[in-house]
């Protein structure tokens, strides 16, 4: 059992060389998430229910959300969902919780979402005071998938909706059929927010355990999950790094509501 190996940069600067570093001698791509706190667990929405608690509970509520989205959507979106896979997707698209977790394929969007979501209070002297470290998780999804579907003699890379690996994580009424390990798969590109970000996923199956967990627990190869912790005095200098470097609002949200959050940013009304 070996625990998720951490890197603690010092700067921006830093953060992109230990990125390099741990892609060298690498051929396959490797995806981030940002967490802006560090202790956050690699647990989709869906399974942080309060009082939902096992795979039958999650598979009953899964079904309910999707057809109540589908019915009440209507009003707000001319989409028409092709499959289960589609209405998935676009959910998430919008937080509503799902067995999917967020990544990207851009690291700086990942660094973006690290110290722009780590919650913070200004002092009287106007520093910035953060209440926790942030992270900015790395996984090697290929290694991961074939790890994760070792039992089928897996060689395969990142799964998509098509994949047979893929049929027993699809939305089904029960999930006794269903897998353990999360698997990472491409999705639908289906807004422009998703491809701004470069989102990919992972998708869970009926175990709760964290990412983190599994890569302890199941002997995971080693470093396919890597953990980089961005400390918490360190953040307000990051922050202003990756902002510097053009990695804004307006480039990650490519929206209105990215170019007004932007806008508040630059004029000063930021609080």
């Amino acid at each position: 059992m070996a625990s998720v190996p951490e890197r603690r940069p010092q700067s921006f600067t830093e953060f992109v060389q230990t990125v390099e570093s741990i892609h060298a001698g690498r051929s396959e791509p490797l995806w981030f998430r940002g967490s802006g706190k560090s202790s956050h667990p690699l647990i989709p929405g869906l399974y942080r229910h309060k009082k939902k608690k096992t795979p039958a509970e999650w598979a009953k509520l899964e079904a309910e959300m999707m057809a109540r989205f589908k019915q009440r959507s209507i009003p707000f979106s001319d989409r028409s969902f092709s499959d289960d896979w589609e209405t998935l997707f676009f959910m998430q698209h919008y937080r509503v919780p799902t067995r999917l977790l967020d990544w990207s394929e851009n690291p700086f969007v990942a660094f973006y979402f690290a110290v722009t979501t780590a919650k913070f209070k200004v002092r009287r002297d106007g520093i910035s005071q953060y209440e926790n470290d942030a992270a900015v998780w790395l996984l090697d999804p290929v290694i991961w998938n074939r790890h994760a579907l070792s039992h089928q003699s897996f060689d395969g890379d990142v799964l998509t909706t098509k994949s047979d690996e893929l049929k027993p994580y699809q939305p089904t009424p029960t999930f006794s059929g269903m897998l353990n390990h999360p698997v990472a798969l491409y999705g639908a590109h289906n807004s422009p927010r998703i491809v701004a970000q470069r989102g990919v996923f992972t998708i869970f199956g009926r175990n709760v355990v964290p990412m983190e967990t599994s890569y302890d627990e199941d002997n995971f190869p080693p470093d396919c999950l890597i953990k980089i912790v961005l400390e918490k005095n360190l953040l307000p200098a990051m922050r202003k790094s990756v902002l510097a470097y053009g990695i804004t609002e307006s480039v990650v949200y490519p929206d209105l509501d990215g170019l007004a959050a932007e806008m508040r940013r630059v004029f000063g009304f930021e609080v």
